[in-house]
Formats: C-alpha cells, sequence, structure tokens
C-alpha cells in the first residue's frame, strides 16, 4: 500500500464528500472544494488513477476504486473525531475545529485514533451521567 502525501489525502476525501453531495464527481466540483486551479485536479487525480484509488477518464466523472474508497474513509474518519474531539470537548469554533483537525488528521495513526476514539466515549458517558464532571471539564478546557 502507497503511502501517500497529504494533498492526495484530501483529494480522496475531497471526492468521498462530493459523491456523498453529488454522486457524480467531475474535476470542477474537486477544484471548488479544494479552492485549487483545474492543472492541479489533473494531476492529483492521474497520480491518484496510477496508484489504483481512482477511475477517472479524461472530461469523465471521477470514482473511487474499492481501495480508494477505503482509504477515504479512514481519512474522512480521522477528520470526524478530530473535529469532534475538537469542537465538543474542547469546544473550539467550528472553523477552527475544521482548520485544525484538517491539519491533524493526516498524522494520526489508527492505534492513536482508537484511543481518542474511546477518550471522547468516555468523555461523552460522563458528562451526561455527572454535572460535576462536566462543570469541571469546561473549566478545565476553558482556563487559559
Amino acid at each position: 500500500m502507497a503511502v501517500l502525501t497529504e494533498g492526495l489525502e484530501d483529494y480522496l476525501e475531497s471526492i468521498l464528500l462530493c459523491e456523498k453531495d453529488k454522486k457524480i464527481v467531475r474535476t470542477k466540483h474537486l477544484a471548488e472544494r479544494l479552492k485549487v486551479k483545474s492543472p492541479s485536479v489533473n494531476a492529483a487525480i492521474k497520480e491518484l488513477s496510477r496508484l489504483g484509488l481512482v477511475n477517472h477518464e479524461s472530461y469523465g466523472h471521477i470514482e473511487l476504486t474499492r481501495e480508494g474508497r477505503t482509504r477515504a474513509e479512514v481519512v474522512y474518519t480521522r477528520h470526524k473525531v478530530l473535529f469532534r474531539f475538537f469542537s465538543s470537548t474542547l469546544g473550539l469554533p467550528e472553523g477552527e475545529s475544521e482548520s485544525t483537525a484538517c491539519g491533524i488528521e493526516h498524522h494520526l495513526d489508527s492505534s492513536a485514533l482508537k484511543k481518542l476514539q474511546s477518550l471522547l466515549e468516555f468523555i461523552e458517558r460522563k458528562r451526561n451521567s455527572s454535572k460535576k464532571f462536566a462543570a469541571e471539564l469546561t473549566e478545565a478546557v476553558d482556563n487559559e
């Protein structure tokens, strides 16, 4: 399995999200979502195609392969968990949670992800069952 750059992981995640929104993904959709120019999209899609992660014919739509979808879902899961941690647990604003999650998601391995998910579930259970814990958590993360 090839190691992907952060940028290529972003493309996989964006293709997955575009599929959820639009069903059919074209280079213009990715350029808009990622705020890049079409030549950048074309180069990335060519590389992802070479790696067997997407299917794409010139001027056609882009589809994730089975492996591409699996890898995109891993990136998206890391992103969602990190976003939830920053927004729900730390109380960061949505935009800051989004950009921070996007920057870190590429560096979180599966072991760390599982531990973070377990921590989030623990915190959410405790927060829901104990007002004292919820207050202490809020005080701890708001104490700058």
